[in-house]
């Protein structure tokens, strides 16, 4: 029913259907490696014609479901619903914890927000993504009374975003994660805006503000797939005492984490660095009473004089010239360096802006 066998030692790739064609290559530059009991994810993102992707083991998946399961309380009387695609580790790891605690999973792939919410009647908990939480909000559906759990990954969720879907019901809880860690790395305790702690089987620290994982759940190897195939075991990308250096950027008191974005994620104005995510946080405050929260994105661009380049990126005839004005004024001190239009955002699978069709 869902592709996924738990049961099988060979390695199992699990990709979205444009990427089949390049597994006979995939597997046969792998051959050199025991890869037995893996899964082979493909990253949700390409660039410069190059496929990325990670070989996680079924030890690693079941380690970090294990420690979801046991964060969240569940049990084997919870009900699944399967709402993201299982070539991503964000719908891979709902049937590995599903698998460990005999759970029901509903599947819920690919419907229209209203068809989804109605499908997932019964559910106790789900994982999507903010692109879904958006389609809710903007529809105005409820939540279904029996969800207790609304998990929330992928990319970044606004403040006002997540309070709007709180109204509806919506029992948001936000969680951050990467493949490289078989999914989740640190979760709110409780639905709303509580701090994101980290699942005890993972140690982190910050160096130079760059986040190191130590995890029994890391992969095995990823692999770049263009002109050639390059493999990297993870022993290589980590420090003599294990730990993982992440592309990630991060604040850490405690047990608790703040995600900070993506390694070069930061715009520097007036001598001081400023979140990415946090620009990101303005702009949808700023969009979401307006009714324009699809209908424009930040993305940070090289610059060879500057470093980084703000650009605003808006669909046609989304954001007349006043609108712009006060948004300008709304993000200050940030200057936006450009205003954009695009025919359409392309994202990935999991909602994250994946690259623009200019106009």
């Amino acid at each position: 029913m869902f592709d996924v066998n738990f049961d099988a030692e060979e390695a199992q790739v699990l990709c979205h259907p444009e990427y089949r064609k390049h597994i006979p290559e995939l597997l046969k530059g792998l051959a050199a490696y025991d890869l037995r009991n893996h899964f082979i994810l493909f990253s949700s993102g390409t660039s410069g014609g190059t496929l990325k992707g990670y070989a996680l083991s079924q030890a690693a998946l079941f380690a970090n479901a294990k420690a979801v399961n046991q964060h969240f309380g569940l049990t084997s009387a919870d009900v699944w619903a399967l709402s993201l695609p299982v070539y991503h580790v964000g719908g891979l790891s709902v049937l590995a914890r599903a698998h460990l605690l005999g759970n029901r999973v509903i599947d819920a792939r690919g419907q229209a927000p209203e068809v989804w919410a109605e499908q997932i009647r019964g559910a106790t908990i789900t994982t999507i993504v903010p692109t879904q939480v958006f389609d809710l909000v903007s529809r105005g559906i409820r939540a279904p009374q029996a969800l207790r759990w609304a998990v929330v990954g992928g990319d970044f969720l606004s403040q006002a975003l997540l309070q709007e879907a709180r109204k509806l019901g919506w029992p948001l809880t936000r969680t951050f994660g990467m493949s490289e860690v078989s999914s989740q790395l640190a979760s709110a305790e409780v639905p709303g805006e509580a701090p994101l702690r980290v699942l005890p089987l993972h140690e982190v620290r910050i160096d130079d503000g760059r986040l190191l994982v130590r995890s029994p759940a890391l992969f095995t190897l990823q692999f770049e797939l263009g002109s050639s195939l390059k493999v990297t075991e993870v022993h290589t990308l980590c420090t003599p005492d294990g730990f993982y250096r992440t592309q990630d950027s991060a604040l850490c008191v405690g047990n608790e984490i703040i995600p900070q974005g993506r390694l070069g994620d930061a715009v520097k104005i007036a001598g001081h660095l400023v979140s990415f995510n946090q620009l990101r946080d303005d702009l949808a405050s700023f969009l979401l009473p307006l009714g324009l929260l699809d209908q424009a994105e930040l993305t940070l661009e090289d610059d060879l004089r500057k470093g980084k380049r703000l650009v605003l990126l808006t669909l046609p005839g989304a954001l007349n010239e006043a609108v712009v004005r006060d948004l300008t004024q709304h993000l200050h001190p940030v200057k936006i360096d450009e205003v954009r239009v695009v025919a359409e955002f392309e994202r990935t699978a999991l909602g994250k802006l994946k690259r623009t069709t200019s106009l």
